[in-house]
């Protein structure tokens, strides 16, 4: 009776050897199987990451690289702006200056103009003692003086050579002044004191005649060239007028 018990017990646990081995291998087979899902699974949201991770890396660089270009662009075009403007003002500053230069030449020429026949007028002073007129301007140029001179007692200056037309000239002009004004005038002719013969900017000189009184405290220069200077001054812009006419374009006549 003990023999096939043990017997039994020989052949139960043989029968059962193989089926473990057999659901061992399926048990692996399904692990590997779950592991290479798991590992296809990753792999595959791997790719797919990295494919967003592409594709947004190229969208952002895409767009860097428009917002460059742009901020590029709007810079070239400000740059090109600015020295578009500065361009317009440079060349508005030229024009100014050359406007400026050009009135400032015009001006010049026309003064030089003016002098120049200030020049002449004052040039053909020296040629009017010898004219037949001159005694009778002397003697108008004295009456002026007498008149201007608020004093009686006066002394007559010239040039040395108007002393003989000067000294007939003084009787007729202090009675012309007496009958114009009335005044009474005690006029002598003063030969220590002689002025220069040709005309001398600035000094009383040339053609005419210098009356003083108070001994020289008061000075009245009627000589030609002062009154050509008097006269020049106060009819200068008619003269210009003249010349260069109203507006200063050049004058048709």
């Amino acid at each position: 009776r003990g023999a096939p018990h043990v017997s039994q017990g020989r052949q139960h646990s043989c029968g059962n050897s193989t089926p473990r081995s057999v659901h061992s291998d399926i048990t692996m087979a399904q692990q590997k199987t779950q592991i290479d899902q798991m590992v296809n699974f990753i792999l595959q949201e791997a790719h797919e990451k990295a494919n967003e991770i592409r594709v947004k890396t190229e969208h952002d660089f895409n767009l860097e690289k428009q917002m460059m270009v742009h901020n590029a662009k709007q810079r070239i075009n400000s740059e090109y702006e600015q020295k578009e403007r500065d361009r317009e003002v440079q060349q508005r500053i030229a024009k100014s200056n050359q406007i400026t230069k050009s009135r400032v030449e015009k001006m010049e020429a026309r003064e030089v103009l003016v002098n120049d026949l200030m020049a002449t007028a004052m040039a053909q002073i020296n040629t009017i003692p010898s004219t037949p007129q001159y005694p009778s301007i002397v003697k108008d140029l004295l009456v002026q003086a007498f008149i201007k001179i608020e004093e009686s007692d006066l002394e007559v200056c010239c040039r040395a050579d108007d002393a003989a037309v000067i000294q007939q000239a003084i009787g007729k002009a202090v009675a012309e002044c007496k009958q114009k004004t009335g005044k009474v005038v005690n006029a002598s002719f003063n030969g220590s004191k002689v002025i220069p013969s040709q005309v001398t900017s600035g000094i009383p000189s040339g053609p005419g005649v210098v009356v003083i009184a108070q001994n020289g405290s008061i000075v009245c220069d009627n000589t030609l060239g002062a009154r050509l200077t008097l006269c020049f001054q106060e009819q200068t812009p008619v003269i210009r007028t003249k010349l260069f006419g109203a507006r200063g374009a050049p004058s048709s006549s």
